[in-house]
């Protein structure tokens, strides 16, 4: 059993001696979460049996890892994971599936003016302390993974490059034959990335640490911890414009004026031609939930281009 199997990992990492209580937690579509109550405290483990689950869980737990670092509390700190290697190759089973551990933290889904200005200038202080002047290429150290689609990593000292080759024609090629009006903007609008992400566009892209997909399902709240505060996780983390961020942000609401004024106050942003950016950054994530989901995203995504 699962269970078991977790119950003896987090022994034999010598986080605990014993386990008093499991407890299945909501949220998760992809892979399982539950909540350890153990005598050294509570943990969070999520398990899945997909042959690249434990590559999904390396780059989540990496990209976890460099977020606490640069804003330390605003995601839960990772502390193991299953090894890629055991997984390459070879599914993994329900007896001994992938899993990634963290810190377990309490959370309620909550909103204040305070709370979605906190999460704002914590979002601007992770993309502007992730900037490096020894940092000049787009990319991660690892694949990582948008829901279930692999995102090509690779480093690009081209910022517009990156996101036409790397993000926008990986899925439109995926999504091909399915909406003819869909293939035809598409085109048109990888022909023209320049004019809205290329250098007199865009001039001085310095690379930040995204999230990647932060939409309303994936930040929370602390609560009963004595340290109330938006937390943010379940990251498919890259280094990319920080414009970037809002496409999923924008996509399915959950974020008030409040969070993005907060940001603006502390991370500058190229006003000029930043509407159209923010469109072009939100339709990547339509394209990604047409190529997971199919259904009505393929109409938004054509509704999308046609505003460019």
């Amino acid at each position: 059993m699962t269970e078991s199997f977790i119950s003896s990992k987090l022994q034999e990492l010598k986080l605990c001696s014993s386990i008093y209580k499991v407890k299945s937690l909501s949220g998760g579509c992809i892979s399982n979460a539950m909540c350890y109550s153990t005598d050294t405290g509570d943990f969070f483990v999520k398990t899945n049996t997909s042959k690249k689950a434990s590559q999904w869980f390396l780059a989540e737990s990496l990209a976890l890892e460099k977020i606490y670092q640069a804003v330390p509390g605003f995601v839960p700190k990772p502390i193991s994971h299953s090894s890629s290697s055991s997984s390459s190759s070879i599914s993994q089973t329900n007896d001994k599936p992938a899993y990634i551990i963290t810190e377990y933290i309490p959370m309620e889904n909550k909103s204040s003016q305070k709370i979605q200005q906190e999460l704002g200038e914590r979002l601007a202080q992770l993309h502007l302390n992730t900037q490096s002047s020894s940092r000049t290429e787009f990319g991660f150290e690892v694949t990582s993974y948008c829901g279930t689609t692999e995102l090509n990593n690779a480093w690009c000292s081209d910022w517009s490059q990156f996101f036409k080759r790397q993000r926008l024609e990986p899925l439109l090629s995926q999504v091909h034959d399915q909406n003819p009006d869909l293939d035809k903007l598409g085109q048109v609008i990888c022909n023209r990335i320049d004019h809205w992400l290329g250098k007199d566009a865009l001039p001085k892209v310095k690379p930040s640490l995204l999230h990647g997909d932060l939409w309303n399902g994936n930040w929370s709240v602390r609560c009963n911890t004595g340290a109330d505060g938006p937390v943010i996780f379940d990251p498919a983390s890259y280094y990319g414009h920080h414009e970037a961020e809002f496409g999923i942000m924008n996509m399915f609401g959950g974020f008030t004026n409040d969070c993005f004024d907060a940001y603006d106050d502390i991370m500058y942003s190229n006003i000029e031609g930043r509407e159209e950016r923010l469109v072009l950054y939100e339709l990547y994530h339509h394209l990604n939930h047409f190529a997971m989901f199919g259904g009505s995203y393929g109409n938004s995504c054509v509704q999308l281009m046609e505003k460019l």
